[in-house]
């Protein structure tokens, strides 16, 4: 990767003429020597109780949508339920047999990947039911992730927050750039998490945070990450909360859904100006607030996750 003179400025001032290392100074981090540079790390352990859902029970209730057949939508669905069709088999002795049939195949017998697929072309690419596969993956095989910027285009990457299953907890190691020419190294660690993880879990990550760090990844020439799958949860959060919620920001879903409302949180469109404060007056302090919110986001992932899965599949 490519090594950020101390003068780089992303279309910002950023004051990096005096570079004092201060990982002593933030409770719980640790320096991370890599090829690339040098960034801290702070690692935290979340309850996370284990709750499975059969694959089984994910493609039967998959098999039920009839609307996933083209030419059948809701109100032609609702007919067809009134006639006794249950799902996509009972379909075959009409018009959309064939269709029905193919669809029912992948449901009954692909991959995950597949039957996401069959739901995206169906202009259901980010229905509530498929959730459930996450569930139905081993627990190590999900990265929660979520990132904090300096609120530009283009910007570096401050703050990378992950998550993974460990048993019934959950383990969220944080990559923190204390100047911005610690980027590269952050970057580093967090794409071998991509790696070693093969699908992700975010909260406006398709539109967000997976785009800006393939962003930043490319700005330095390296690979881009492209997960098996990925949960987004924004979107069955609107699909399931909407008519219940004045709108759907992750702090709004937190307190009212989760029931866990935030005490003394940084807002997050404070980060960026805590940073640059912490960049001007080297003082960590500034640091605390930014590293707590992230932590907070990505643990709160884990328990929306479940909790759609079971207001889904019970």
């Amino acid at each position: 990767m490519q090594v950020l003179s101390k003068t780089f400025t992303p279309g910002i001032l950023l004051k990096t003429e005096t570079r004092k290392r201060c990982a002593g100074d933030l409770p719980g981090t640790v320096e991370m020597d890599t090829p690339d540079g040098v960034c801290l790390a702070k690692e935290t352990t979340w309850p996370c109780p284990e709750y499975r859902i059969s694959e089984e029970t994910i493609r039967d209730r998959c098999m039920q949508e009839l609307t996933l057949v083209p030419g059948i939508g809701p109100l032609r669905a609702a007919g067809f339920r009134k006639k006794g069709c249950r799902n996509l088999t009972d379909l075959v002795h009409t018009v959309w047999c064939g269709s029905a049939y193919e669809i029912a195949d992948v449901i009954q017998n692909g991959s995950p990947s597949e039957i996401f697929g069959i739901f995206q072309d169906a202009h259901r690419g980010n229905d509530p039911l498929l959730l459930g596969f996450s569930h139905a993956l081993a627990g190590e095989e999900l990265l929660y992730f979520d990132i904090e910027t300096l609120g530009m285009f283009q910007s570096p990457i401050i703050l990378f927050g992950c998550g993974f299953r460990k048993g019934t907890e959950l383990t969220v190691v944080q990559y923190l750039l204390r100047d911005i020419e610690d980027e590269p190294a952050a970057l580093n660690l967090t794409a071998r998490l991509f790696k070693k993880h093969a699908h992700v879990v975010t909260y406006n990550g398709k539109g967000f945070d997976v785009p800006y760090l393939n962003n930043r990844l490319s700005y330095y020439g390296e690979k881009t990450v492209h997960p098996d799958l990925h949960f987004d949860l924004l979107y069955p959060t609107r699909r399931l909360y909407r008519n219940a919620l004045d709108d759907c920001c992750l702090g709004t879903v937190e307190k009212y859904i989760l029931k866990k409302p935030r005490a003394d949180d940084l807002p997050g469109y404070l980060v960026p100006a805590y940073y640059q404060q912490y960049l001007q007056k080297r003082d960590v302090s500034n640091l605390t607030p930014i590293i707590e919110h992230n932590g907070l986001d990505v643990a709160n992932l884990a328990l929306l996750l479940r909790t759609e899965c079971e207001a889904v599949y019970g």
